[in-house]
């Protein structure tokens, strides 16, 4: 599909306030071969005139379905993977769905109709596939009613598939278009139960395409960075380099001398953000706007502009990093987690080992810079932009407007790259204000300097370990001091929002650290927190991103002073484990990466473990490093447990893409600070992984332990990967990895 058309849900009647019922008109796309999604996902289909189940189902005349999609679709097949969640319950033809966003006005006016909208944490499928199979199996069952009554039957007669109902007794059938109207005021006394995993015959069992590859492929998908709105004009923004810093003065005469220029504003004079709605620090600057994206960047680039720094302007990485340091001798951290006596069986132990490993700021690094198109007029505001969550779109719009969050539509496009990063909406909040200042639509259109230099990076992170061995050389003891950048710190949150504020922890930081199921008799856990003026946000996998390397390397460091093979090392640690899914993986990636077997001189194998979001996931990487110190990369094996598998295509896409987004993390990515400023600011100085340095990656689906687990892999590959990698690396030269990236390491050997 190319046609682009203009027709908005906002244009239909709505008058359902809940899943269970409820009328509208509703649109569907003329038929094709398969399901389909349009290049501008937040529009309506072409006019068919349909009815509308409950909230998030629309059924034709010509039984096309339009399934209404809650997830922002971010490369993780969310919107092929949630339409299919309803199609297992609402058992309709696949061929004739339609999918489409879903309103988050519409949402927030109705009692948070669509549940949860934002997209993070590996939890697209595990947090809504109840409410998403509920409204299918709701649907489905009110179909099943209109047919009973119109054939005058027991509804216990009909049975529904492929979109097709059917009284067996008479042969007679209906499809779901014939008699969608007479289902919408049907009502059902209870909710009827929904499918368990291990009864679906959709889910995990049929070969689904996605229905975002076609646009993305011939490339009319539409990004953020895409969006043309009538009259808009375009704003080219530069912020304090040196975040949190002011603007002090701007030569605003010879920008607007220049041709297409129409205005200079400055922005963010003043701070309107709540922990709620937290966007960044980096709202101090100045922009212009012009007719075109480079008469604006052109004249913004060659206007002197004057900041007021103060002593933000001394922070360098070298001296946060001493701060850091410092913290891990600091006495009385909070105690994070603690099993028995970690201080007196380190004092009765037979053997000790100590390490501290760290790690850097890194940034997401997303292909699409950051952009976001704002309209704002005296009775509505409408927002066109890449985000991972329409919510904090219409919050922030409405913290920087005044207007009523009833009143502001957020538009979502397809995500050139979010990773966490478009979770946070300071784009958004300089849209609409320059658009309400000019009383016009505006684009704000970030450089990708600009994107990189003011992002919500990775925290830095260090942690001193200390572990001890018996007689027999098991871990008797182990004690971790870990001090780090903290967001939610930062952001001044409270419980709830990433902060444990009975034990004075930030529990998301210590991911990957704290929960592993091993067993380990005496263990303590102490954390500081390390704050800067560098604002920080998630990043794949937060904190595990970090902690698993750590953790996963002194494990390895663990085995090899007890003389053991770290495998054997990690079968002891997990014999007695709550979930057996961590044997099962651990075996599985064993296998299949043919665990010990001969490898040349200086090629080895690492393995690694951990859990994130309630999947576990392992590795074995296969890493050759020549004498000279140069890293190769050849294979990776992975396996995982998420109880089931709903969507393999989408699990495959995500855990491979993971491990390319971990290994260039461990390779290459890190953000440095000097002068209170980030120095990286294109792909020429900030390198992540490039095509052919990419290995075999081996999904293997063994480790699946099915029961009522369902979690989620969005992040646990490429958390896993540094650790597997880095582990490899020792093996092959005898010189163990405790930092990152490799970049910055001499790993030549003889």
């Amino acid at each position: 599909m190319t046609k682009h058309l203009d027709m908005n849900r906002r244009q239909f009647a709505v008058t359902a306030a809940a899943v269970g019922g409820g009328i509208a008109l509703g649109f569907a796309l003329p038929r094709e071969a398969s399901a389909v999604v349009l290049p501008e996902p937040w529009k309506a289909p072409p006019a068919v005139a349909g009815s509308e189940i409950n909230a998030w189902i629309v059924i034709a005349p010509d039984d096309t379905i339009t399934i209404r999609v809650g997830q922002t679709e971010i490369g993780t097949g969310t919107i092929t993977a949630m339409p299919m969640i309803v199609c297992e319950e609402l058992e309709c033809d696949w061929s004739k769905v339609n999918a489409e966003y879903a309103s988050g006005n519409r949402s927030l006016r109705e009692n948070n109709v669509y549940g949860r909208m934002g997209i993070g944490g590996s939890s697209s499928v595990s947090l809504s596939r109840d409410f998403l199979q509920k409204a299918g199996a709701n649907a489905r069952e009110r179909l099943k009613m209109a047919a009973a009554a119109e054939w005058n039957v027991p509804v216990t007669e009909i049975t529904a598939a492929k979109s097709v109902l059917t009284h067996a007794a008479s042969g007679r059938k209906l499809t779901y278009g014939q008699v969608a109207a007479k289902a919408v005021p049907m009502r059902l006394e209870k909710d009827p139960a929904i499918k368990h995993p291990s009864q679906f015959n959709f889910l995990g069992k049929t070969d689904v395409k996605r229905l975002d590859t076609p646009l993305k492929v011939n490339g009319s998908a539409v990004y953020g960075i895409d969006v043309k709105v009538p009259g808009a004009v375009i704003a080219a923004v530069k912020v304090a380099p040196a975040f949190g810093a002011k603007v002090k003065s701007f030569d605003a005469a010879s920008a607007k001398a220049r041709p297409g220029v129409i205005d200079v504003i400055e922005i963010g004079k003043e701070k309107k953000h709540s922990p709620a709605t937290f966007a960044s620090q980096l709202n101090s600057g100045v922009a212009v706007i012009a007719n075109t994206y480079w008469q604006a960047r052109t004249a913004l680039d060659a206007m002197a502009i004057e900041w007021d720094e103060g002593d933000l302007g001394k922070i360098s990485t070298e001296s946060h990093a001493r701060e850091t340091r410092a913290a891990l001798d600091k006495p009385g951290g909070a105690i994070a987690n603690k099993v028995g006596d970690a201080v007196a069986g380190l004092k009765d132990a037979r053997r000790t080992v100590e390490a501290i490993y760290e790690t850097p700021f890194i940034d997401h690094a997303m292909m699409e810079p950051i952009s976001a198109t704002a309209s704002v007029t005296a009775d509505k505001i409408e927002v066109w932009v890449s985000t991972q969550n329409p919510i904090s779109v219409i919050d922030v719009a409405a913290e920087e407007s005044g207007m009523s969050k009833d009143k502001i539509f957020c538009n979502t496009t397809f995500i050139g790259g979010g990773f966490g990063r478009r979770t946070v909406s300071d784009d958004v909040r300089q849209a609409v204000f320059l658009s309400k200042t000019m009383n016009r639509p505006v684009k704000v259109m970030w450089s990708r300097e600009e994107t990189l230099r003011h992002g919500t990076y990775r925290p830095t992170a260090m942690a001193k370990f200390k572990g001890g061995l018996d007689a027999d050389g098991n871990i008797s003891a182990m004690h971790v001091t870990y001090a780090g950048h903290s967001t939610p710190v930062l952001r001044g949150a409270a419980l709830g929002n990433g902060i444990d504020d009975k034990n004075k922890i930030d529990a998301n930081q210590l991911r990957g650290i704290r929960d592993i199921d091993y067993a380990l008799p005496n263990f303590l856990v102490e954390w500081h927190a390390v704050q800067t003026h560098v604002p920080t946000g998630a990043w794949r996998g937060p904190g595990v991103c970090q902690n698993a390397f750590m953790y996963e390397s002194f494990i390895d460091e663990m085995a090899l002073a007890a003389g053991k093979d770290p495998v054997a090392m990690r079968r002891n640690l997990l014999r007695n484990a709550k979930d057996a899914g961590w044997l099962k993986v651990l075996n599985e990636i064993a296998d299949k990466g043919k665990w010990g077997k001969p490898l040349p001189k200086g090629t080895a194998q690492g393995i690694a473990m951990t859990l994130d979001h309630g999947t576990i996931c392992g590795a074995v990487a296969e890493v050759s490093v020549s004498q000279g110190g140069e890293v190769k990369v050849h294979s990776v094996d992975m396996g995982f447990d998420i109880g089931h598998a709903f969507y393999k295509d989408a699990i495959l896409a995500q855990l491979e893409g993971g491990a390319a987004m971990g290994l260039s993390s461990v390779l290459y990515e890190e953000i440095t600070l000097r002068n209170g400023r980030v120095v990286e600011g294109n792909f020429d100085d900030y390198r992540i992984v490039r095509i052919d340095e990419m290995p075999q990656v081996n999904v293997h689906f063994g480790g699946l332990t099915g029961g009522d687990k369902v979690t989620g892999v969005g992040e646990p590959s490429t958390v896993i990967v540094p650790a597997a990698v880095a582990n490899a690396i020792f093996r092959a030269t005898g010189k163990r990895v405790r930092s990152m990236p490799l970049k910055n390491l001499d790993l030549s050997w003889s």
